[in-house]
């Protein structure tokens, strides 16, 4: 709803203003008013009202000058001037300071409902227009992340833009370049092994790509991590000379090296380039990097991982990912948080980081085993990535622990959904094969056999779903076709019993009488009395 202010020092006017106009069927549900400029800048700075209807000559402070301080506050309050025909020269000075239009005392309904009119037309158009240009911003905000990549991965490639331009898309992406250092670095994964899946491969990647971004952050002027042909590519660009850039990023190394082995028994090795001091020149700097790694960047001898037999996440202790899998698929909320706050409690001193990816491998194994179908991988891929990015600004273990609790409930209440839908889907299959069947002998037990089902559940569910056990959805579809077949008085009642499934007349009849509240014979009796 929009907002406005009634500014006069006459009371009677703005109570005249405020009460003689339904001010809510034009859409302004908020209404303040003042009896001089003071009060109402005062006002104005606190509500913030998109409408203002203001006399010109007040005491202490008048339109104009109330004008002119909202706009100086950066207020976009629209101004409407109420002018006495002496005041008019005053009026079109108030327009020329950005007053929407004025009205002439004494004023008419007419005019004025017209003028807030079109005051409130242009107010939705600049809103709109503010909408749009939001959305637009977030839009680009959005992308910005990636259109940096496809520049940095353009330098990698050596494909350099016309200078001019360049120097544009550094300052838009706020990239530095003057008196810096780059140097282009490569963590290559090794597998012992050689053993690593796509989805293994692709979750390493993930934790070097996080872990270097965090650990070279606080050294690096630009935030520059990417995957590029299957590697952790980096752009370093620092102040110190190659040297320093060269011990920092051993250490830097030999951290993530430490982590990337205990959860997945990979090792790390890393390629530097020579150092550039024009950061379109990176891409001489990543060939060094990768002939760096052809010549074995740092040896592997003094990776953690020769000596050291692999440690997996499976292996953490008091933890078993199954069971928590299992908990998410029974859709037991209690059990699987319980089960999460057991490993919490089993492991007090353990690392932010070192949790963070156990958690990312937790929910990785839930979604790869408890998610079924296309689309649901579909859309639990993007969840598992919306999660990472989420769990990525985490710093703290109650933050993670809460984070993780949220995406638990989260895949649960998916999958609640998901069953509802399967089930649905099952008893519409049913209740299709018995309405085509329902005249052969046909029961729960042969239904459930039918469907490869167990009795028992096929009689509970059919009931959730269809508001009525079974037997009685057999038994009142069988009652109604046989009524059909009643408005032909050619076909005798033991045949149309023998139709819908009964062989026992007696027992048609009762169930006939029990469903309808009267035999066949008198339900006949009363259709052919009713067609007279």
């Amino acid at each position: 709803m929009t907002s406005m202010i009634v500014v006069d020092d006459e009371v009677w006017i703005r109570e005249r203003l405020i009460h003689t106009v339904d001010w809510k069927d034009l859409g302004i549900g908020e209404i303040h008013e003042a009896s001089c400029g003071e009060e109402a800048l005062e006002k104005a700075l606190l509500f913030e009202p998109d409408l203002m209807l203001t006399d010109i000559r007040m005491p202490n402070m008048g339109g104009l000058e109330l004008i002119q301080n909202l706009r100086d506050q950066g207020l976009h309050t629209k101004a409407i001037i109420i002018s006495g025909y002496s005041d008019f020269e005053y009026a079109k000075k108030a327009v020329s300071l950005g007053a929407f239009d004025y009205i002439l005392k004494p004023v008419e309904d007419d005019d004025l409902l017209q003028v807030v009119g079109k005051c409130l037309e242009q107010i939705q158009i600049e809103k709109k227009k503010e909408e749009l240009l939001q959305k637009a911003d977030t839009q680009v905000n959005k992308r910005l992340p990636l259109l940096k990549e496809m520049l940095y991965v353009d330098l990698i490639n050596g494909k350099v833009q016309d200078e001019q331009q360049f120097r544009g898309t550094l300052i838009d992406f706020q990239i530095g370049n003057t008196n810096l250092n780059h140097v282009c670095v490569i963590f290559q994964i090794q597998s012992p092994d050689k053993s690593l899946d796509a989805w293994n491969t692709e979750f390493v990647q993930f934790v070097v790509r996080n872990l270097a971004r965090d650990h070279l952050q606080p050294f690096s002027d630009n935030d520059i991590v990417l995957t590029h042909s299957g590697e952790t590519v980096a752009i370093v660009s620092s102040i110190q000379d190659r040297e320093a850039i060269r011990r920092h990023i051993d250490s830097v190394r030999r951290e993530i090296d430490r982590f990337v082995h205990k959860i997945s028994g990979c090792s790390i090795d890393v390629g530097i380039g020579e150092s550039c001091t024009d950061i379109r020149d990176i891409s001489r700097s990543y060939r060094n990097a990768k002939h760096s790694l052809l010549l074995s960047g740092f040896p592997a001898a003094d990776n953690i991982t020769a000596a050291k037999k692999p440690v997996r996440l499976e292996a953490y202790k008091h933890y078993d990912i199954e069971a928590l899998v299992n908990l998410v698929k029974l859709g037991d909320k209690e059990a699987a948080l319980a089960n999460l706050e057991r490993f919490v409690a089993a492991n007090p001193l353990i690392d932010p980081t070192e949790l963070k990816f156990i958690f990312i491998h937790i929910i990785n194994a839930i979604t790869r085993t408890a998610i079924e179908g296309k689309h649901s991988i579909e859309d639990f891929s993007r969840f598992s990535l919306q999660f990472f990015e989420l769990l990525q600004r985490a710093q703290c273990l109650r933050e993670i622990r809460q984070l993780l609790e949220e995406a638990l409930l989260i895949i649960i209440a998916y999958m609640e959904r998901t069953q509802q839908k399967k089930t649905r889907k099952v008893i519409e299959n049913i209740v299709r094969y018995m309405e085509a069947h329902y005249n052969e002998p046909i029961n729960l037990n042969v239904i459930s056999k039918k469907f490869f089902m167990n009795a028992s559940y096929l009689s509970k569910i059919f009931k959730e779903e269809m508001n009525v056990p079974f037997s009685r959805y057999l038994m009142e579809y069988r009652v109604s076709k046989a009524a059909e077949l009643m408005r032909d008085p050619t076909i005798k009642i033991y045949e149309i019993a023998s139709i819908v499934g009964y062989d026992d007349i007696p027992y048609f009849t009762k169930t006939f009488k029990s469903i309808k509240g009267v035999t066949p014979v008198q339900y006949r009796e009363k259709l052919a009395a009713d067609s007279k």
